[in-house]
C-alpha cells in the first residue's frame, strides 16, 4: 500500500502547470484557473460539478465536431452519467468534462481520456490526453 501511495504522489507531481495560458502550442487543458500540459493527471473528486470541469481548449478556432473519448475508446455522451460535458463553439473551441455532484466513476472508467478539437479524433495533431482516476481513501 505504501508503494501505491508513493506512485500516486509521483504521478501527481508530474502534472505540469503551464505558466503561459493559453500556451502558444495550440490545444491545452485548463482546470481551476490553471493550464496543464498533455498527459496531466486529475483526481475524479477534483472534477466534480460543472464549475470544476477540465476544459479542453483550442484557441482561435470554432468547434465543429470535437469530443472527449473514454479509455475504452468510446465517445463521451455529454448528457449521460457518470461523465458530462459542455461545449463552447467560439471564439475558442472548448469542451469541458466533469462528473456531476453525487456521482462517481467506476474502476473501469479510470485512465487516459482523449480530447479532440475542433473536429473528431481523426486528426492526430489536435488531440490531448488527461488521466482521470478515482481517489480511493484508506
Amino acid at each position: 500500500m505504501i508503494a501505491l501511495r508513493v506512485t500516486v504522489f509521483f504521478l501527481l507531481s508530474v502534472s505540469e502547470v503551464i505558466s503561459q495560458c493559453p500556451p502558444s502550442s495550440g490545444i491545452y487543458l485548463r482546470h481551476d484557473g490553471n493550464c496543464y500540459t498533455n498527459g496531466s493527471y486529475f483526481f475524479d473528486a477534483d472534477i466534480k460539478g460543472a464549475s470544476n470541469s477540465i476544459q479542453c481548449v483550442l484557441p482561435d478556432s470554432t468547434l465543429t465536431a470535437g469530443e472527449w473519448v473514454t479509455p475504452s475508446g468510446s465517445s463521451v455522451d455529454c448528457s449521460a452519467d457518470p461523465l458530462r460535458c459542455n461545449e463552447i463553439s467560439s471564439p475558442n473551441a472548448t469542451i469541458s468534462l466533469y462528473i456531476p455532484n453525487g456521482q462517481g466513476i467506476s474502476p473501469s472508467d479510470d485512465g487516459w481520456y482523449k480530447c479532440c478539437l475542433p473536429t473528431d479524433c481523426s486528426d492526430s495533431n489536435t488531440i490531448i490526453f488527461a488521466n482521470i482516476f478515482r481517489w480511493v481513501p484508506d
